[in-house]
């Protein structure tokens, strides 16, 4: 069903697709989302909505005589000379508003993978999953990326592994987890 307050947020990517820093807490692993795509994407959203508004402005002033040469001399006159440099300056703005809000989602998101199950924790809240909550459709575990998708009620959390992001010792410990976490809970239906 389609509700229209949820929907902008259905539009965004959900913050588990950056998670890129992993860290080895005794048996859990906590992943978390690295700084370029936090502090990265708040500082540079602002900076092209705000180059997209001086875009905009000089190109208003500098086509004023390039206007009134061929006749367009008002102010409707001038945006139909520049229209090009509006639809460019609105796209900076509107790419800055997308990224500031992946930013803004994105601050302090994290998961932890442990025997137990994944926590996800978010601006929202702390949504906890078990083994048992583990979909058939996540895929193989493999040793360099494989990821797993966790659903329970109405809430879903899809989680990719991979070892380029995470390091080998990270990633071996991701797979050690979830193999013995499969084997004890075989109603997962996924394959080892």
């Amino acid at each position: 069903m389609f509700h229209l307050s949820t929907f902008p947020a259905d539009l965004l990517p959900l913050p588990s697709e950056f998670l890129s820093v992993g860290r080895q807490v005794g048996a859990e692993i906590t992943l978390s989302i690295g700084a370029f795509y936090t502090t990265g994407l708040l500082v540079a959203g602002p900076l092209l909505c705000f180059g997209g508004i001086l875009l905009i402005g000089i190109m208003y002033r500098r086509v004023k005589y390039f206007a009134l040469e061929y006749g367009y001399g008002t102010g409707w006159g001038r945006i139909k000379a520049m229209l090009h440099f509006i639809v460019m300056g609105m796209t900076l703005i509107l790419a800055g508003i997308v990224m500031a809000l992946i930013g803004w989602g994105n601050q302090g998101y994290s998961v932890i993978l442990s025997s137990s199950g994944l926590t996800e924790v978010s601006q929202l809240g702390t949504a906890s999953y078990r083994w048992d909550d583990l979909k058939a459709t996540s895929e193989r575990v493999k040793s360099t990326d494989f990821w797993l998708l966790f659903e329970k009620a109405d809430k879903h959390c899809h989680v990719r592994f991979r070892q380029q992001d995470l390091g080998e010792v990270i990633q071996d410990q991701a797979i050690h987890i979830t193999e013995e976490a499969i084997r004890m809970h075989p109603g997962t239906g996924i394959r080892l």
